[in-house]
């Protein structure tokens, strides 16, 4: 049976991101070259990436079972979605795979399978189910400014080091998601007053039209932990070796050679470089995550008494305080000033 997601799809079932669809009889070829590249530009790439593991781990599982995977059959679907819990994954991780599923449906022009009433009552039944067992998402741990700066002191001076020490002050001194530091370019940093840098955002989980954002980082109080100097210190790295503009954090390659790669890191790499500083310095793993740094630049910063509605402006918490600021007043009183770094 051919996959109905690949390319050779009927007259109003556009093929997915990454997929060419062939023109329909009454068009030219060629006129809708531009249609894959604008549905992939309509998710973050992120997204993309997390989707189509979603969309290849239901395929794996149908084709143990001999079943088809695209469209699928609702009650397959929510009998995955079983699967799912009772092997004890977090109602969470079963519902973000039913929106990969979801949406290579909608790709593919299929209905959703997450919109019928089987699937819908399944997810319900299990989330109850896990809600009266006791169970309870699991958070990551908030750190401090004395853990961050363990984690960054015990850092080599290595292009990797330095790589690794940017990411994670800047990470903590922002409030960034791990998706936000992976999206950086370096072109989206720039001087700006009392020695600081302006940062863009051009993208983020909330931002997914792309309106952007500019946040202020300004200056540490020690030059080992200062978030500000750890990056001026990586991107003169990347610009020796001829990168001054593309990804900011990429891959160093291993050995002597400490070359680097031209593609951008993915948000598995944050996990491993934060791993990898935390078993350096001692610090315990337990509860420890990116979003450990984004909690711990919150609870940091309010603890240190900066208002609410500047914490939520840099950490695009929009459900804190209605935005009624002017963003050219992010330098008044920047939350990544109060951290103590």
């Amino acid at each position: 049976m051919p996959d109905p997601l690949r390319p050779g799809d009927p007259p109003g079932h556009p093929a997915p991101p990454g997929a060419r669809p062939a023109p329909p009889g009454l068009l030219p070829p060629g006129e809708l070259d531009a249609v894959g590249s604008y549905l992939s530009a309509s998710q973050a790439e992120s997204t993309r990436r997390a989707y189509a593991q979603d969309v290849a781990a239901w395929r794996r599982w149908c084709t143990a079972r001999g079943l088809t995977a695209l469209p699928a059959d609702p009650l397959a679907v929510a009998a995955w979605l079983a699967h799912l819990a009772d092997a004890g994954h977090a109602p969470r991780y079963i519902a973000r795979r039913l929106s990969g599923l979801n949406d290579a449906h909608r790709a593919a022009g299929h209905p959703a399978p997450g919109d019928t009433e089987g699937v819908r009552r399944t997810l319900a039944g299990i989330r109850r189910t896990a809600a009266h067992s006791g169970h309870r998402p699991r958070r990551a741990r908030a750190i401090d400014t004395a853990t961050v700066r363990a984690l960054v002191e015990g850092l080599p001076d290595t292009l990797a080091g330095r790589r690794d020490r940017a990411l994670l002050l800047l990470g903590y001194a922002l409030g960034l998601r791990a998706s936000d530091l992976v999206a950086l370019r370096i072109e989206d940093l720039a001087p700006a007053g009392h020695g600081g840098l302006d940062v863009v955002l051009r993208f983020s989980k909330t931002d997914q039209e792309g309106r952007g954002e500019t946040l202020a980082l300004a200056e540490g109080v020690r030059a080992v932990t200062c978030p500000v100097r750890a990056l001026r210190a990586w991107t003169a790295a990347l610009a020796a070796q001829g990168a001054t503009r593309g990804p900011l954090f990429r891959s160093v390659g291993k050995g002597a050679s400490q070359r680097l790669g031209t593609t951008g890191l993915s948000t598995r790499s944050v996990d491993l470089i934060l791993a990898r500083a935390a078993a350096r310095a001692g610090v315990s793993a337990e509860g420890l995550s990116p979003h450990s740094l984004r909690r711990g630049f919150a609870t940091t910063a309010y603890a240190q008494g900066v208002s609410e509605k500047e914490i939520s402006r840099t950490g695009r918490w929009k459900s804190l305080v209605v935005r009624s600021y002017d963003a050219s007043s992010r330098w008044a009183d920047p939350a990544s000033g109060s951290l103590g770094l």
